[in-house]
């Protein structure tokens, strides 16, 4: 009769993760059972040996062991039909039958209430995966917050290092340069000496040659011819002669010259390095976007591409990269607006940075499926994707947006709608009545696949598809006309 009673909740025997009827069931030290399989799938993918209810920690991580007890109890339990719901008529109908009625001199029959419908039953579920939402996301929070103290921490080392290193390199180069100054002072004295040396041989000469002159001038009143041929043809001194003379074009140019090479080779060097330091600085992310699952994507729902609740599960949260923005745009809140007002930003010289075409691109390179939305004001723009390796510098179409076999763009402006890829340009329809400033991007680059929306408050419309193949990671990019307006939307 109690077996036949028995009245019990699915939800009790249930998995938090997997919300179905448990399945080798475990139970951990906070005492809470899961399936062996779904703990186990989560904890290798979370990294962190935690209850996903109450969140508490386990370090080392605990072997899990199959608990008995509960699988007899789901054994049993399955005889009575758990699956199926109660297999009794309810208490209160049991004690409060039609005929008659029930008392009981210190009872009140009427206290009791009827079971739970399927559809409470339905509300405790998805409260309970709320909360258990909530607990995470708050789990997630607290993450954040600590991981934001040691980043800064590890950002100060970071330029105290950088500041040291930099300063040992120009400590070396000053070291340089007292040797340099050292080896010229030197080479200077050498050739002084060696010039005082000459003068001072050449000046003997001089004495010599006039002392010989003298002598022959004191001969021109003798008539002894055999004298003065015995005089005029003695050998004059070895030191009479010599072999040095002064050079006509002495000058420390070569030494100039020397110096600036080094000058120039050490900037190219610079410029040649630099980029690999500027992208071990990008690689440092706080925040970074799953690699999705490649098996799990090919197997996974295929959005409907005119339906925007569908394309929102990829939605995709997106910052602007303030190392790539042209100097006369303005990033604000958060680098998730740009604005080009005219005025020239003071950003740093970087190799990343456009500096002809107005555009800027957005820090994170997109693989898998994306999906983002933006909202422009002004005359004109134009939104894209691009390879990382576009070009930066100067005004070619190598580095303008759409004009190159490395980019995809949408130019808006108030009165047409253009597609551009490799300079050709396709005109895109608007129907009348579809006019929006939100612009919607999704990308399957897996599939090859990259879709231009417009959004209205009715949904999406479909402006322009391409199917292509992707060979790297995406970066959103965007172009900025004069007194432009662009920013990255959040959605609820």
């Amino acid at each position: 009769m109690a077996q036949a009673l028995l009245s019990v909740d699915n939800a009790q025997f249930s998995c938090s993760i997997c919300l179905e009827l448990l399945r080798d069931p475990v139970t951990i030290p906070c005492g809470h059972s899961y399936c062996m399989s779904c703990l186990t799938k989560y904890w290798d993918r979370q990294g962190v040996c935690n209850c996903p209810q109450c969140r508490a920690t386990f370090s080392p991580r605990p072997k899990l062991g199959r608990n008995n007890l509960l699988v007899e109890m789901m054994q049993k339990l399955s005889a009575v039909g758990l699956t199926k719901g109660p297999s009794a008529p309810p208490l209160y109908e049991l004690l409060a039958p039609a005929e008659g009625g029930f008392e009981h001199p210190t009872f009140d029959v009427s206290s009791v209430r009827p079971e739970r419908t399927d559809g409470q039953r339905l509300l405790g579920e998805t409260r309970r995966q709320l909360a258990a939402q909530i607990k995470e996301r708050e789990f997630e929070v607290q993450q954040l917050k600590q991981s934001l103290k040691s980043f800064s921490h590890m950002a100060k080392a970071a330029v105290k290092d950088s500041s040291r290193i930099f300063s040992e390199l120009m400590e070396f180069l000053e070291h340089r340069r007292v040797e340099m100054k050292a080896l010229i002072r030197a080479q200077e004295k050498a050739e002084l000496n060696r010039a005082e040396n000459h003068l001072q041989h050449l000046e003997r000469q001089i004495s010599e040659l006039k002392r010989r002159d003298t002598e022959l001038e004191g001969l021109s009143h003798t008539q002894d011819q055999r004298l003065i041929v015995q005089i005029c043809r003695s050998p004059v001194p070895a030191e009479a002669s010599s072999s040095l003379t002064v050079s006509p074009h002495v000058s420390f140019g070569p030494v100039r010259r020397a110096i600036s090479n080094l000058k120039e080779q050490l900037q190219n060097l610079y410029h040649t390095e630099f980029p690999s330091v500027t992208s071990a600085v990008k690689t440092v992310n706080l925040l970074q976007m799953e690699k999705p699952n490649k098996e799990v994507c090919d197997a996974a729902h295929v959005p409907a591409l005119d339906n925007r609740a569908d394309l929102l599960q990829y939605f995709c949260l997106l910052s602007l990269d303030p190392f790539s923005a042209h100097r006369e745009l303005c990033l604000t809140e958060g680098n998730r607006v740009v604005r080009r007002t005219g005025e020239i930003q003071t950003y740093p010289e970087h190799p990343d940075r456009f500096d002809s075409w107005v555009q800027v691109l957005c820090r994170e390179g997109l693989t898998g499926r994306n999906y983002w939305e933006v909202e422009w004001d002004g005359q004109q723009m134009a939104l894209g994707l691009s390879y990382e390796n576009i070009g930066r510098k100067g005004s070619s179409d190598h580095c303008r947006l759409g004009y190159n076999h490395l980019s995809w763009s949408l130019q808006c402006s108030s009165s047409s709608v253009v597609f551009c890829h490799e300079k050709q340009k396709k005109v895109v329809e608007v129907p009348s009545g579809s006019v929006s400033r939100r612009i919607g991007v999704f990308l399957d680059q897996d599939v090859g696949l990259l879709c231009f929306y417009m959004v209205t408050a009715r949904g999406v419309h479909l402006l322009h598809r391409v199917e292509t193949k992707f060979d790297m990671p995406l970066y959103p990019a965007m172009w900025l006309g004069a007194n432009c307006t662009i920013t990255l939307c959040t959605v609820n």
